[in-house]
């Protein structure tokens, strides 16, 4: 797993079933699992999308966002941090990238 603090946007439904969105940084990530930090009370089982800034580097001349939807596999609460969980996604195997630049408005994310 790569452990790397990368911005992310994340959409599901709370506990309670209403909607959410939540900004956030990712903890760890690798083709199968993404990790990281929530304060929205999230269940076992829920469906997640995930909106991910890859900033430019001296490899990647523009900045990219990767899209990605998954299932909540792991939660635990966070012992530094009270009422935040820790929160282990496993991905589906779609996922979308394209550049920061590209103006989809949260419903019209295909992750």
């Amino acid at each position: 797993m790569l452990e790397l603090s990368l911005p992310a946007l994340v959409l599901g439904k709370k506990i309670s079933g209403r909607s959410f969105s939540e900004k956030t940084e990712l903890i760890a990530i690798n083709s199968k699992l993404v990790t990281f930090l929530l304060k929205t009370p999230v269940k076992i089982g829920s469906s997640l999308k995930l909106a991910i800034n890859i900033p430019a580097t001296a490899l990647l001349i523009y900045p990219l966002k990767l899209e990605l939807k998954g299932q909540v596999a792991r939660l635990e609460l966070d012992e530094k941090k009270n009422l935040v969980q820790l929160v282990t996604v496993e991905l589906d195997h779609k996922f979308e990238l394209r550049p920061q630049s590209y103006s989809a408005g949260p419903d019209q994310t295909n992750c």
